[in-house]
């Protein structure tokens, strides 16, 4: 049962931008309330859903999550890997609040988000976009008016908050300090050869949990994030100075000239003379 709604309508939509659908305060206590996305196929957009009160389950790709108070889900409404459902022995009841949204884009950024996070975060409800969306009460069954900036900043909190609970967790995890020694490390020691192995001797760990965690926390490998940091100071070199192709090759921990040409390439997509000539590179290094 849907305790109050508030529906958005965004004129003149951006196909790029995310576009809030609606926004629903909602308690089920019914075993047979279950909802799965292969049985939604037709059903398109994204869906955050927030517990409020009580508790529900989710399962997504085989796991099973319990959905109690300041637990949040993230899904495309149509994930054939996800469901969520009254608990068959529940006996509270589960009050949740939820937004949907959709635009030609906000699938792949939701499956991203999935992929490198998972579908379940935690959020306080006193304070951010949960307290922001139960405000909305007020405004329950008005339909809310929002250019296409207005719509899409909306959703962009949301999908802030999601990121700003993910980085909060990863403060006090060991894990991140541990790697964030690593990458320390790695900054300070750009004009060296060193390799992933040396670093992890270092931090007392072995390379293949370096490189697991490393990729955990940061969605890259450590070499790879070792040539990144490497190329763009490379880049930054070939700018602003005079140095040879040799003398930055030494500078940035290469053993020759053609390694480093050979990885400049393959990240830049330009040779280190092209660089120079254009005053060019990818600033995402």
């Amino acid at each position: 049962m849907r305790l109050w709604e508030v529906n958005f309508e965004v004129h003149r939509k951006l196909a790029s931008l995310p576009v809030p659908g609606v926004l629903v305060d909602e308690v089920q206590t019914l075993p047979s309330y279950r909802l799965e996305g292969k049985k939604r196929k037709e059903q398109t957009g994204c869906q955050f859903v927030y517990t409020l009160e009580g508790e529900g389950r989710y399962r997504g790709r085989g796991i099973e999550h319990k959905l109690l108070p300041g637990t949040a889900f993230l899904q495309k409404h149509n994930d054939p890997e996800t469901a969520y459902y009254y608990p068959p022995e529940g006996k509270a009841t589960w009050r949740f609040i939820w937004i949907s949204f959709f635009s030609e884009t906000s699938d792949k950024i939701v499956m991203e988000l999935v992929d490198r996070y998972g579908y379940i975060y935690k959020l306080p409800r006193d304070r951010g976009i949960i307290k922001k969306l139960e405000s909305y009460r007020n405004l329950r069954d008005i339909i809310q008016v929002l250019s296409p900036l207005a719509g899409a900043g909306l959703v962009m909190e949301v999908l802030t908050a999601l990121g700003e609970s993910i980085d909060a967790k990863k403060e006090s995890d060991p894990q991140s300090d541990l790697i964030k020694t690593a990458q320390r490390f790695i900054m300070e020691n750009l004009d060296k050869n060193i390799g992933v192995a040396e670093i992890a001797s270092l931090l007392n760990i072995s390379r293949e949990h370096l490189s697991r965690v490393f990729k955990e926390q940061t969605g890259i490998a450590p070499l790879d994030y070792m040539h990144r940091k490497k190329i763009r100071h490379a880049c930054h070199l070939l700018k602003n100075t005079t140095l040879s192709c040799k003398e930055i090759a030494q500078r940035t921990g290469y053993e020759n000239a053609n390694s480093f040409s050979r990885v400049f390439r393959s990240l830049v997509r330009f040779s280190p003379a092209e660089v120079r000539k254009n005053n060019y590179y990818n600033e995402f290094l």
